[in-house]
Parts: structure tokens; sequence; C-alpha cells
């Protein structure tokens, strides 16, 4: 038998070889499999652990010295206020990425106007981007699309967990393939880390998160010369794609927004103030 503060010491000592985190990680699993609050940690330190809690304890340390990321053991990841389920099927959604559906959310303001304001998410992974938004969004709809069938599905558990099933429609298209109509804001966060990148990456990134969301191509901006000049032929008059990218490739996604005809193409910073999104209107 050993105490919750025994297992909780034990666990920091064990994470501190594979993350800088170890304190935020060592609270968040004892956390998930407790079902208990942080202030509950400091409370309940003389508790005695039953053989079943410490088992599934060690299951996730077990995992977390395989570096698998903290979230897919958790199967939870905070992103703009809200808690989304994700698994090994689905990118973590970033923090940076906050800024991108803050900046549409914004946006999508000036169009009040309008009696259906229409949004298209490529690239819908866990459904982040589409559910941060429709939960915010006073009138309009939301589509999210993506290849992957398993995405897909982790996209539609979050959409119900967060109420939103009449505000989002998912459905599986590459690209525009199955996309009939056109859109008032295009939005997508795609896979722009050049192949060659590979091996400068953590393990919980190279090994776990799907490689087809997170790579694109040799010099990450394959899927740029796919979507910018399809986009412009399923955007409304006036619209406008939104887009993340790496931290050094904005110069050069901007000259795909002007050569495919986009205007007033500019692009924002990040919390860390580095250009990483482009926007362009049609």
């Amino acid at each position: 038998m050993m105490t919750l503060y025994g297992k909780q010491k034990e666990i920091e000592n064990k994470l501190n070889t594979v993350t800088n985190a170890w304190l935020y990680e060592a609270k968040t699993i004892l956390c998930h499999v407790l079902e208990m609050e942080p202030i509950e940690l400091v409370l309940s330190k003389n508790k005695m652990l039953s053989n079943d809690e410490v088992e599934k304890i060690d299951a996730m340390i077990k995992g977390r010295l395989q570096r698998i990321p903290l979230q897919y053991l958790t199967k939870n990841q905070g992103f703009y206020g809200l808690d989304f389920y994700v698994d090994e099927h689905v990118l973590i959604p970033r923090p940076e990425t906050e800024v991108l559906v803050e900046k549409v959310l914004k946006y999508a303001k000036t169009l009040n106007s309008k009696e259906e304001l229409t949004i298209l998410d490529i690239g819908v992974g866990s459904g982040a981007i589409s559910i941060a938004i429709a939960k915010r969004l006073d009138k309009g709809h939301v589509t999210g699309i993506d290849i992957s069938e398993q995405a897909l599905n982790v996209a539609v558990v979050n959409a119900k967990t967060h109420g939103v099933e009449d505000k989002v429609t998912f459905f599986k298209s590459d690209l525009f393939e199955n996309v009939t109509k056109c859109y008032d804001i295009i939005v997508s966060n795609p896979p722009y880390i050049p192949v060659p990148d590979l091996s400068t990456l953590e393990p919980e990134v190279a090994d776990h998160e799907p490689h087809l969301a997170l790579f694109g191509g040799e010099d990450g901006l394959d899927f740029y010369r796919r979507l910018i000049p399809e986009a412009v032929v399923f955007l409304n008059e006036s619209g406008i794609l939104f887009l993340e990218a790496g931290h050094d490739q904005f110069e050069a996604i901007e000259k795909l927004f002007e050569i495919s005809g986009f205007k007033e193409v500019n692009h924002f910073e990040d919390l860390n103030g580095i250009p990483r999104f482009i926007y362009g209107k049609r």
C-alpha cells in the first residue's frame, strides 16, 4: 500500500527523465485516474491508494515513459476554454491555433449583416477549430472536412460533447473533392512540417501524432500549393481564406495567395510574435 503523496513523488522522479513538465504531468495523471481536482491532491496526500488505482496510474506512467503524449493517455486537451477528446488519430490542438480562432471570430462579427454566415474548416482533426468557432458564433454554420474517417469520428464525439451538432456538419473530403458550395470564410491549419525535419522532432510528435496531419512534403508547402488555388473557387464574393503555417513560411505562402488572385493578402503573429497566420480575400 502507498499513500497518494508517496506515489506522487515516485511519479515525479520517473517523469523527470522524459519531460521538463514533470510536476504538472504527475499531478495531471493523478487527478485523471483518481478523478480529483488539483487542490484535493494536497488535502488528500495521506490517502492510501488501492491496488486498482496503483495499477491504472502505473499503466499511464509506462505509456508516458514510452513517450506517448500525455494528452493521448488522458484522452483530453484543452483548447480555447473547452476540453476536447483526443486520441492517436488526431493532431493534439496547440495553444497558438487559438489565435487563429480568435481572428476568424473577429472577422465573422464584421459580417453580421449576412443572414446565414458559412465557414469551412479544412482538415478538421479533433474538431477543435470548428467547434470553438461554432460555440461562439452568433449566427451561421460551420462545415468541417477531413480525409480521415477516424479523425471525423473524433470530431463528431466532440461536437456532441459541446452541444453544437446543429451548428456544425462534418464529412469526408480530400480538400475540395466533395465540397459542393461556396463559403464566406475558409480556415485551415494544414500539415506544414517539412519531411526532412522529422529527425528533429520530439518522440511524442514524431512517433505518435498522425503524420498525415503533420507533414507537408519536402518544404512543407505541398498542402498550400493545392489548397490556395482551389479555395478561390469555393469562396463567396469577398470571401476570406485564413491559414496557419510554420514559423518561417509566411512569405512563400503569401506569394501563393497573390499568384492565385487573392487580394489584401497579409499575415498576423502568434502570441510569441511569430508571423504564423496568413489571409487573403477573393
